[in-house]
C-alpha cells in the first residue's frame, strides 16, 4: 500500500513523526552504548596488561635477589646443590626476561641483561675463587633500568588511555550535538506538516467571521482529517454568503414593504382621527387611536430593527477627533421633546475637551441609553449623564431614577431582544435592542458596557471605553 503524506490522517502523521523523532535518539544510545563499550575494553585491556608487567617486574626484581643471595652462597659454601641453585635462578631470570622483552618490544636493555646474565653462568660453571660482584652489581643496576622502563611505559599507556577516553567524548559530543540538532529539525519539519493546515484553518474560520469576508481560494493541505475540516468550512462559508445575501435582500424588501403601507396607514389614522373625511362616533374614534399608536409602535420597531442590522454590517470604526459637548448636546437635543413631556431634566458632567472615537457609533451609544433613561425614568426626575477620564478608559455613564434592575437581569438585557421587567412609562414598547446596540456598539469601539450601582441614582449604566490619547496641538 503506498503511504503518501498528503493523503495520511492525522493519527498516521503524528505517528510518523514520533518515529522520525526516535530515530536519531536510537542512533545516539547506539553509538552511546558502542563508544562506552570501547572504552571500557580498553580500560579492562590496559589494567590487565599493567597488573601483568608489574607483577613480571616484581618477580625479576626478586628473582635477581635470589640469584645474588644463592652466588654469595656459593662463594662460601661450594657445593653442588648451591651451585645449582643459582643456575635455576639464573634460568628463571632468563625466561622471566625473555617473556618480558617479548611482550615489551620497547624495552632496549634485554640483550644487555641477557648477556650479563649469561656471563654470570658460565662464571658459575668455572670454579671462580672471588664472587663477581662488578658482574653482580651490573645486574641490579640493569633490573632496576628495566623496572623503570616498565613504569614509564605504563605511564605513557595510562597517558593514551586518557588522551582515548577524551577523544571519545569529543567524538560523542559532537555526535550527540549532530543527532539532536537533527532530531530538533525533524520535529520542526513534523510540526511544521501538522502546524501548518491548522494555521490555514484559523484564518479561513477568522475569514469566516468577517462581514465581507474573502475566503482562501487556495486548497487545504495536510492531513486527511484537516482537508476534509477545510472542505466543510469552505462550505460552511458559502452557506453563511449565501443566507447574508438572503438576509439583505429580505431586509431591504421588508423595510421597502413595510414602510410604505405603514406611511399610508399612518396618514388615513391621521386623517380619521382629525375626522377630515367626516364625524366619528366615540367607539370609531378609539379604535382609529388604537390603530394610530399600533402603526406608531410597528413604525419604531421596524426603524430599530433596521439600525441593528446597519450596525451588524459595520466591520471597522471610522475614528476621528471628536468634541463630546457638540455629541452630547446633539443628542439632547434631538430627545428634548420626550423628556419635555415627562418633565425630565439632562444634567450633564462633561470632564473632557475632545474625543477619538467613531461619531456614528457613539452617538448610537448615546440615543439608546437617553431613550432608555426617558422610558424607564421616574417622571419629574433628572438624567445623570458623566463622560469623564478614568486611568487608561473613558467612562460615559448615563443614570435615572426609578424601578432598579435586578442584579440577576443585568448581563442578560445586553443581549438581542431581551427586555427587563420593569414596563415602559412612554407610548412606545420596546424590542429589545436597546442594550443590545450599546453592548456591540461599545465592543466595536474596543470597549464594554454593564450595569452599575452609584450613590446617587437608582439605575446608571455605564460604558467603558479605550483612552486612545489627547488631540494634538
Amino acid at each position: 500500500m503506498r503511504f503518501s503524506i498528503q493523503t495520511a490522517s492525522l493519527r498516521q502523521l503524528v505517528l510518523l513523526s514520533f518515529f522520525l523523532a526516535l530515530i536519531p535518539v536510537g542512533v545516539l544510545l547506539w553509538q552511546s552504548n558502542k563508544s562506552l563499550s570501547g572504552v571500557s575494553s580498553f580500560a579492562i585491556t590496559s589494567a590487565e596488561r599493567s597488573v601483568s608487567y608489574v607483577r613480571q617486574s616484581e618477580s625479576m626484581q626478586s628473582v635477581v635477589i635470589d640469584i645474588e643471595r644463592a652466588v654469595r652462597q656459593y662463594g662460601v659454601v661450594r657445593t653442588e646443590a648451591i651451585r645449582r641453585v643459582a643456575l635455576t635462578h639464573i634460568e628463571n631470570q632468563q625466561q622471566l626476561l625473555q617473556q618480558v622483552c617479548q611482550d615489551l618490544p620497547q624495552l632496549n636493555l634485554c640483550a644487555e641483561q641477557e648477556a650479563a646474565l649469561e656471563a654470570l653462568r658460565q662464571r658459575l660453571s668455572e670454579e671462580f675463587i672471588n664472587t663477581p660482584e662488578s658482574l653482580m652489581q651490573q645486574i641490579r643496576q640493569q633490573q632496576q633500568r628495566i623496572t623503570q622502563q616498565i613504569w614509564d611505559l605504563l605511564e605513557r599507556q595510562l597517558s593514551e588511555q586518557q588522551q582515548f577516553v577524551t577523544h571519545t567524548q569529543q567524538q560523542l559530543a559532537w555526535q550527540t550535538f549532530a543527532l539532536v540538532l537533527l532530531t530538533l529539525l525533524l520535529v520542526l519539519w513534523s510540526s511544521n506538516r501538522i502546524t501548518a493546515p491548522v494555521k490555514k484553518l484559523d484564518r479561513m474560520i477568522r475569514a469566516i467571521g468577517q462581514p465581507k469576508h474573502q475566503f482562501p481560494d487556495e486548497k487545504l493541505r495536510g492531513p486527511r482529517e484537516l482537508t476534509e475540516l477545510g472542505e466543510q468550512l469552505r462550505w460552511l462559508s458559502s452557506r453563511l454568503q449565501q443566507l447574508e445575501a438572503l438576509r439583505l435582500i429580505l431586509l431591504r424588501h421588508a423595510s421597502h414593504e413595510l414602510k410604505t403601507p405603514l406611511s399610508s396607514i399612518r396618514e388615513g389614522c391621521a386623517l380619521l382621527t382629525e375626522q377630515l373625511v367626516g364625524p366619528l362616533t366615540p367607539q370609531q374614534l378609539e379604535v382609529v387611536t388604537l390603530l394610530n399608536g399600533s402603526a406608531d409602535r410597528l413604525s419604531v420597531l421596524t426603524e430599530q430593527l433596521l439600525d441593528y442590522n446597519r450596525l451588524l454590517q459595520q466591520a471597522q470604526p471610522e475614528w476621528a477627533w471628536q468634541t463630546p459637548q457638540q455629541l452630547l448636546q446633539a443628542c439632547f437635543n434631538d430627545h428634548a421633546l420626550s423628556l419635555q413631556q415627562r418633565q425630565q431634566q439632562v444634567k450633564l458632567d462633561c470632564q473632557l475637551n475632545t474625543l477619538y472615537t467613531d461619531a456614528t457609533l457613539f452617538r448610537r451609544i448615546l440615543d439608546n441609553l437617553i431613550n432608555n433613561a426617558q422610558a424607564y425614568g421616574a417622571e419629574s426626575s433628572p438624567v445623570w449623564v458623566k463622560l469623564y477620564r478614568q486611568d487608561d478608559m473613558i467612562l460615559l455613564e448615563v443614570a435615572n431614577n426609578g424601578a432598579p434592575i435586578p442584579v440577576a437581569l443585568r448581563e442578560k438585557l445586553f443581549e438581542p431582544f431581551q427586555r427587563g421587567t420593569t414596563p415602559r412609562f412612554d407610548s412606545v414598547q420596546g424590542s429589545g435592542l436597546g442594550l443590545s446596540i450599546v453592548a456591540d456598539c461599545a465592543r466595536l469601539l474596543g470597549g464594554h458596557a454593564d450595569i452599575v450601582d452609584v450613590v446617587y441614582a437608582d439605575v446608571c449604566i455605564r460604558v467603558h471605553l479605550p483612552f486612545l490619547g489627547e488631540k494634538p496641538l
